[in-house]
């Protein structure tokens, strides 16, 4: 297994890795609806950290030379099912035809007072 890194991405505040590379497989922890510049989720709409989580996801996934279609399932937690219209637009609107399988699982709080976190699977070939 390898460790995967991503000065693109926010690194983790805690005891995980963005991503750990198993053979042709990569496995993305969950990514908060942060950038570098926008570290504070609580100031940004729910469609925008949408759009913030999945650009993290993408931008891990070509350290091992991965595209957006090459996402296989996402993991979609939000605070709130009332949301769910919502992240599914800006959800849809980031992978356009590309589908990959996933769920999305209504939670309690988020770290940071965020509205949704979303892990990956990416079939990688690095």
């Amino acid at each position: 297994m390898t460790e995967i890194r991503c000065a693109d991405a926010p690194m983790p505040g805690g005891h995980y890795v963005q991503a750990m590379l198993h053979r042709d497989t990569l496995y993305v922890s969950g990514q908060l609806g942060v950038t570098r510049d926008t570290p504070d989720p609580a100031a940004v709409p729910i469609a925008e950290q949408v759009s913030f989580a999945l650009a993290n996801i993408a931008a891990i996934g070509r350290v091992v030379g991965a595209e957006i279609d090459d996402i296989v399932r996402c993991t979609v937690y939000v605070t709130d099912v009332a949301h769910w219209d919502e992240v599914n637009r800006a959800y849809a609107a980031f992978f356009g035809a590309h589908r990959p399988a996933r769920s999305i699982v209504p939670c309690g709080p988020l770290h940071f007072g965020a509205l949704v976190e979303i892990e990956a699977v990416i079939a990688a070939s690095a």
